[in-house]
Parts: C-alpha cells; sequence; structure tokens
C-alpha cells in the first residue's frame, strides 16, 4: 500500500530540503512539491488580500491535477510530472511538501500522515531573506545590487501587506492538525531522524 506524507510549515521554515532529505532517510519513497502545481503565487497581492478580507477559505485555492495525481499515486499508478515530464513511479512513501496540510479538502482524503514544522514568524521572514541573499552572492554574474534590494522591498512590502496575515492563518489551521510537530530551529539531520521514526512506527 502506498502512503502519503505530507510536510507543511510556513515560508522559510525548510520544507523543501526535509522533504528531500526524509524521502532519501525512509528510502522507498518518492516525493512531490506543491510548488510544482499551484498558480497561486502567480495572482496579484490585491486578490491574496482581499481573500484574507473574505476570510481565508483554503478550499479557494484552486491546485489544478494535484489531487488526481495523489489519487492515481495510491492507486500504485504512474503519474507524469507536470513541471518535468518525466514518470513518476508510486513507491510505499509519497512525501509531499504541502503547506495547506489537511486544510484543503480537495486533497486532504490522500493524506496519511501530516508533519507540521514550527518555527516562529521572525525566523521564517529571516530565513527567506537570507536564502535569497545567498542566492544573490553566489550568482553575482546574473543579478545586480539594484535588482537584489527592489526585491528585497517588494517582499518586506508584501509581508506587511498579507504574507505575515498568511502565516497566521496557517499557525491557527494547519499546525494544531499535524500528526507530528517538528521544531524547525532544529537541525535537519535531527528533524529527519525524528520524523522517520515516527513515520516507521506509525505505519510498519
Amino acid at each position: 500500500m502506498n502512503h502519503i506524507i505530507a510536510i507543511a510549515g510556513p515560508i522559510g521554515s525548510g520544507k523543501t530540503s526535509l522533504t528531500k532529505a526524509l524521502a532519501q532517510s525512509l528510502g522507498d519513497a518518492t516525493t512531490l512539491f506543491f510548488d510544482d502545481y499551484e498558480r497561486i503565487t502567480d495572482s496579484p497581492a490585491k486578490d491574496l488580500v482581499q481573500w484574507l478580507q473574505n476570510g481565508a477559505n483554503i478550499d479557494e485555492f484552486i491546485v489544478p491535477q494535484l489531487a488526481a495525481d495523489l489519487a492515481r499515486l495510491k492507486r500504485g499508478e504512474t503519474i507524469v510530472h507536470p513541471a518535468t515530464g518525466a514518470t513518476v513511479t508510486p513507491r510505499k512513501y509519497i512525501v509531499l511538501e504541502m503547506p495547506l496540510g489537511k486544510e484543503h479538502g480537495e486533497t486532504a482524503p490522500f493524506i496519511d500522515l501530516l508533519l507540521w514544522i514550527d518555527l516562529p514568524a521572525d525566523m521564517a521572514v529571516t530565513r527567506k531573506i537570507r536564502e535569497y541573499t545567498r542566492n544573490f552572492l553566489e550568482n553575482p554574474a546574473i543579478n545586480d545590487y539594484r535588482n537584489c534590494l527592489v526585491w528585497l522591498n517588494n517582499y518586506l512590502d508584501n509581508y506587511q501587506l498579507f504574507i505575515g496575515d498568511v502565516l497566521a492563518v496557517q499557525r491557527e489551521r494547519i499546525g494544531p492538525k499535524a500528526d507530528l510537530r517538528l521544531d524547525g530551529r532544529e537541525s535537519l539531520e535531527r528533524m529527519v531522524q525524528q520524523a522517520a521514526a515516527f513515520i516507521r512506527a506509525t505505519i510498519p
């Protein structure tokens, strides 16, 4: 039987790194990433502000094909990766980076376990900014300082406008429904160790 392990947490909590490392630790596992399916980030900021003002209904987030692909993997069928076009073969564990957790009604029925990465909001935004600045410093030939400052300025504007409130919605609605809460301040190795032990004990 195939089991879907979802990993949720705020921006900057290390969801992507944990998803990859956990799948490697589990062995008989493959990965899927919400970012390869979502179209939310293409929306203008005003739409997300309006969504928050209207009550922040997570089911209003349309994620094309994700539910169908999860259903196929649970049935032991292959899928075509939406970003790469590669064939994804189902394994015992499908580790899914899924910031919406079990609050997204269309995909929730396929999730067997939800892991939540706890991380204070200030650390989440700091890590996101550090990730961007590190990438900039490592690839200076394709960037310029003005572009870096423009991105930082826009990100901080958007954080005040809606990102901080979106993170608050995540913490209030998604975190409490997790089967396992991990401390995002721990090392990646420690989180993988805790998560893998919990999964193997819960799903032999």
